[in-house]
């Protein structure tokens, strides 16, 4: 079998702990290789991966010149064809933009996934000669060979914005059935993420105030760290709400979290400022692990929590109506099980990773194809 021939991995800031889905996207590929390209080196290298950092490789104006004038230097040139790659993929809009003069010096296709608030956010989706993204967003939909939302979701959301239909393809987040996997289950409730606006922590806790002796024999855990943290950490106490606050874990400890979990709580809503969700991630390891989900009808994630089958959804912020469902949730067992065991069928067959990123593999050899470069 020959070698896999390679392609430019773009993400600015490379392996950051919260983006590990990014190289686990590229893990079933056996045709093509990713050269992982950006800025900054946020986590620990993945074993075997080839990595040019871009820094030393920029001339004179160095980063500045490339990312605000799309200047690339000679030698920054010369390494990268080194590698003779065959295609670009950027993950995140705000990479695509830095990656579109690559893309243009090499001749070389270039496709770009969206994840979420860089298509929503309002600060990604206006008008402004300033940010880099905003200035070439029209260029980069126009120049680029392909536009992978995330969700159906996000995929509105970069339509109604003036992404071209055209190029686009849902290209849904997924998780890894061989590290989520149901364990031996407890009464346990957990959240995972961030303790900000968009994740809709505080309508969660705001609905277990509700609960009183419903939670009674229930552990609660509440995992992550953020700017509201401290604030709500008292509303716990207030309302007498004991939890488990074991704050950031690692995502390579998180299987085992959803393993003897029974119940998943993903509240997520819209922030203010327009951030929303692509498709929440926990909902898919929590489903392959085989918990039931209770969440809410906010962005991608109605996509893969079937309503009454796999979990209840409530709208955005109803806390009432969340506090409801979990106290359903908290006494029908039995059904709470059900849901658990219908989703992970359901995520095993259509939120795989390996089926997912042999799918990418595929679309990202049919643009080396079709621009001849494969």
């Amino acid at each position: 079998m020959s070698e896999p021939k390679r392609f430019l991995a773009y993400c600015d800031k490379l392996f950051t702990p919260s983006e590990s889905f990014i190289p686990r996207g590229y893990s079933a590929f056996s045709e093509l290789k990713p050269v992982y390209i950006g800025h900054e080196l946020r986590g620990e290298v993945p074993e075997g991966a080839e990595v040019i950092e871009l820094g030393p490789l920029h001339g004179r104006g160095g980063e500045a010149a490339f990312k605000q004038l799309g200047t690339i230097s000679s030698q920054l040139e010369a390494r990268l064809k080194e590698v003779n790659p065959v295609a670009v993929h950027a993950s995140f809009g705000k990479s695509g933009a830095y990656a579109l003069p690559i893309a243009s010096k090499l001749k070389l296709p270039l496709a770009v996934t969206y994840y979420g608030g860089d298509a929503t956010k309002t600060s990604n989706t206006k008008d402004s000669f300033i940010r880099v993204y905003n200035r070439r967003r029209a260029k980069l939909w126009r120049e680029a060979r392909l536009i992978l939302p995330c969700s159906q979701f996000i995929y509105d959301e970069l339509a109604a914005n003036g992404a071209p239909t055209i190029k686009m393809k849902v290209h849904h987040n997924t998780a890894d059935p061989d590290r989520f996997e149901p364990g031996e289950k407890k009464d346990l409730l957990v959240f995972a993420g961030r303790w900000t606006e968009k994740k809709g922590i505080d309508t969660l806790i705001a609905a277990l105030a509700r609960l009183g002796e419903e939670l009674q024999g229930w552990t609660v855990r509440l995992i992550g760290d953020g700017e509201l943290k401290e604030g709500l950490v008292e509303t716990l106490k207030a309302a007498g709400v004991e939890a488990e606050l074991p704050g950031w874990v690692p995502a390579d400890e998180m299987p085992k979290h959803w393993a003897e979990a029974r119940i998943a709580a993903v509240p997520s809503k819209r922030a203010k400022s327009g951030d929303a969700e692509g498709l929440p991630l926990v909902c898919i390891e929590a489903m392959l692990s085989g918990c039931a989900l209770a969440a809410t009808r906010h962005a991608g994630i109605p996509e893969c929590v079937k309503d009454g089958e796999t979990g209840f959804l409530v709208d955005e912020g109803d806390e009432a109506a969340l506090a409801d469902r979990l106290a359903r949730m908290l006494t029908d067992r039995e059904r709470t099980a059900e849901m658990g065991e219908a989703g992970r069928e359901f995520a095993l067959s259509d939120f795989n990773l390996q089926k997912q990123s042999r799918k990418l593999e595929s679309y990202l050899l049919d643009l080396a194809r079709q621009a001849r470069t494969l």
